[in-house]
């Protein structure tokens, strides 16, 4: 059994605010405590203390506990210098529950009701603040990326299939323009095992079309894997087209997803890599559900 009941609780808040009725100016904290003291008959447990608190009485720690949902409420005012003060509202509460327990157990229920609508509060403004960053930060990356010659992505791309964990075994020359295959890899470092990782990289040009994914498949051998980089993405027909595609295989990959890989890896990748494109996650709030 608890040794302080709400009923008891209630009792000493009423003695508070029958203390602060007239005082519209409020009182000191401790004028408070020492008005409780001398006039409620408090208990040993009361006068006792908290083992986290050996500064202060048990009764004190109580009262500023229990008075959270009274301030909550709309009911009492706690000013930084240290003076409490009733409020309208919290005089016609006191009026309208004039039974000690009543009182208090009124006063944690609007407690509670506020402690859940402000949690929905914040969890809106953490949605909102979240996609906000999230939509912001993309549009940063979207456009450093964007900002690099193509030269510069398909580095990006063979870092990040070395990354994946793929043996990078041919890249194509700075100065080649054209062609379908940019780059080479294997699973293993001396390319024995199968298969071939053909890899094409478009940056900076437009949507890639049914042409360039034919284009693609004419290169590959039957055992060939190949992967389409695209910095602008891929038209609907190309994304179904390559789906149906079982020998050779071909795997898509569009902007968006270069950048999930790129985070899903980046404690893999060496140091050049990383001051190439650098990312740090953003933390937020995140309230129970």
């Amino acid at each position: 059994m608890p040794e302080i009941t709400t009923q008891r609780m209630g009792e000493i808040l009423r003695r508070v605010f029958e203390l602060l009725w007239f005082e519209p100016d409020g009182l000191p904290v401790h004028d408070i405590f020492e008005h409780v003291r001398k006039s409620s008959q408090l208990s040993e447990y009361e006068r006792g203390y908290f083992p986290f608190a050996v500064s202060s009485p048990r009764y004190e720690v109580l009262i500023r506990v229990a008075t959270i949902p009274l301030v909550k409420a709309g009911w009492l005012v706690k000013t930084r210098k240290g003076r409490w003060y009733i409020t309208d509202i919290g005089r016609k509460a006191s009026k309208q529950y004039v039974v000690a327990e009543q009182f208090f157990e009124e006063a944690i229920r609007q407690y509670r009701e506020w402690k859940a609508n402000e949690e929905k509060r914040l969890r809106n403004i953490n949605s909102i603040t979240k996609y906000e960053a999230e939509e912001n930060s993309w549009e940063q990356i979207y456009q450093f990326i964007q900002g690099m010659s193509p030269l510069e992505f398909r580095t990006l791309t063979c870092e990040l299939l070395q990354a994946i964990g793929y043996y990078v075994v041919w890249v194509a020359p700075p100065q080649k323009e054209k062609g379908q295959i940019d780059i080479i890899a294997f699973s293993d470092p001396l390319g024995a095992k199968e298969p071939r990782i053909v890899v094409h990289v478009s940056h900076k040009g437009q949507v890639m079309t049914q042409e360039g994914l034919g284009a693609m498949l004419s290169v590959l051998g039957p055992d060939d894997h190949g992967i389409l980089v695209s910095s602008n993405g891929f038209t609907n027909q190309v994304k179904e087209e390559a789906l149906m595609h079982v020998h050779p295989y071909i795997r898509l990959i569009d902007l968006e997803s270069f950048v999930d890989l790129w985070v899903k890896n980046y404690e893999k990748l060496n140091l050049e890599a990383r001051q190439r494109l650098p990312l740090k996650p953003v933390y937020f709030l995140s309230l129970p559900d």
